[in-house]
């Protein structure tokens, strides 16, 4: 149904003579009368008892006037909604991040875009590569920031490559480690390691500097990142992490970064993730600048 037809009908209600709601909504009279009769058709009822007098409404004009005129109110509401979203007025926002972004880069993005925009829900979520590319494809995030390299090659994917951190190996202050300087990574493997699940290509790294010495058999996986830290500054745990993960504890000097000898292959590759077919909404196009900006303000 036209619209325009339902504004003609409040507008003949109104004036009750077709020559002056005519002329209020700017139509000949004839084009007016044919949008009327049309609406009549389209109802198959009479709107309006045509007389020498004017127009007067029909019972079945009565009975629509609310529901049109409540049309004509959703219809106002939608554009103000629509006006508050892409003016980041209102809305929600869904987007994901790997464990190690999660801490360093997105909680800070995360802090500035509610400062800045705080009538928008802002959900996160965390989980690694795969599952943010699973929630990612069923709509379920917006965009996502992890480690790209099992993604790089996936035609549904726009990837944005983002500034690298720089890696670290760490432990514990007093670790039995500590204060040794030029360690081969075989001295490592004497203790166990606190990981995250890893990329294929930064697994295959490890275990091809651990299979000479018995592999890396002494492992704890989890995805928790602040509970991996908390692991590794109460035990014998070695971890490694991008620096700005836990660049507040190695400044408190809880935890040491240890200077290994051949790892300089083992390094981050995160990138900006979404769907290459949808266009991002207003908010996701906000959060991405803001995130592109911090990370670009983080690795300098």
């Amino acid at each position: 149904m036209d619209t325009r037809q339902l504004q003609h009908f409040l507008a003949l209600l109104e004036h009750s003579n077709f020559a002056r709601a005519a002329d209020a909504v700017h139509l000949s009279q004839p084009a007016f009368s044919r949008s009327i009769q049309q609406l009549e058709q389209q109802l198959g009822v009479s709107l309006f008892d045509r007389g020498r007098h004017g127009a007067s409404p029909t019972v079945y004009a009565r009975a629509a006037l609310p529901h049109v005129r409540a049309l004509f109110a959703a219809r106002e509401a939608l554009m103000q909604e629509i006006q508050a979203v892409q003016g980041l007025e209102t809305g929600e926002l869904a987007v994901g991040t790997g464990p190690y972004p999660a801490i360093g880069l997105m909680d800070h993005i995360a802090a500035g875009f509610v400062d800045r925009y705080p009538g928008i829900r802002l959900r996160l979520h965390t989980a690694n590569w795969e599952a943010l590319r699973h929630d990612l494809l069923a709509h379920e995030i917006e965009l996502f920031v992890a480690d790209t390299r099992e993604l790089s090659e996936d035609p549904a994917l726009t990837i944005t490559p983002l500034p690298q951190p720089a890696g670290v190996i760490f432990c514990r202050h007093d670790h039995p480690l500590a204060g040794r300087g030029n360690l081969q990574w075989s001295a490592l493997l004497q203790f166990p390691f606190a990981l995250t699940r890893l990329p294929d290509a930064i697994e295959a790294t490890l275990q091809q500097l651990s299979a000479p010495h018995g592999g890396l058999t002494r492992r704890i996986e989890c995805d928790n990142v602040a509970m991996l830290v908390a692991m590794v500054a109460g035990s014998d745990a070695i971890s490694m992490a991008p620096v700005n993960v836990i660049r507040t504890q190695l400044a408190a000097g809880s935890l040491i970064d240890l200077p290994v000898q051949g790892v300089e292959q083992i390094q981050t590759r995160y990138g900006l993730v979404h769907r290459r077919e949808r266009q991002l909404s207003p908010a996701a196009s906000a959060f991405r600048q803001l995130l592109l900006q911090a990370a670009t303000d983080t690795a300098a």
